[in-house]
């Protein structure tokens, strides 16, 4: 399985639970509570967890490209095609859905799966970030990401790392 294509995903999750209302209120949206399960099940019978990944993932675009813009920048909501489609992908693996899921138990679940995909803590600083240029391998950008995503849901402020596109 594609390791960028799952760390995508898994930080997208994570950080569309952490972000939503019941947590840091970030976006509006409640995709991955109870309430929202309870709804989404009847309609969504087969594709329950990949409708939830959707809504959450469409929930945080909108808030981050109102903060940093569009054009020629991406961030974790909004990503060239290949990853986007290879991010889709992994969420038909069902032993990564479930392992995902269990992570959001709670918010110290999710926030402890955060640091460890972030490898090193960053200093969180409100508002849009600047991580350079995309790089083609992108693990990088998504560590130094995932760093400034737990140090903002830890100290109470939002942040929206980006990256430019290469020119």
């Amino acid at each position: 399985m594609n390791t960028i294509a799952t760390t995508i995903a898994e930080l997208r999750v994570l950080i569309g639970y952490l972000g939503e209302k019941g947590q840091a209120n970030w976006w509006g949206s409640e995709f991955f509570s109870a309430t929202a399960e309870a709804f989404l099940a009847p309609i969504f019978n087969r594709s329950l967890f990949l409708a939830q990944y959707q809504g959450a993932t469409a929930a945080a675009a909108k808030v981050h490209d109102e903060a940093i813009g569009v054009g020629r920048i991406y961030h974790l909501f909004r990503l060239p095609i290949g990853l986007e489609q290879a991010s889709a992908d992994v969420l038909n693996d069902a032993a990564f859905v479930q392992t995902v899921q269990a992570r959001l138990a709670n918010r110290e679940l999710a926030l402890a799966r955060l640091a460890e995909l972030a490898e090193k803590a960053e200093s969180a600083s409100p508002g849009p970030v600047s991580l350079g240029q995309m790089s083609q391998d992108i693990k990088a950008e998504l560590q130094h990401a995932a760093g400034f995503y737990c140090a903002a849901f830890t100290s109470g402020i939002q942040t929206f790392p980006y990256v430019r596109e290469v020119e």
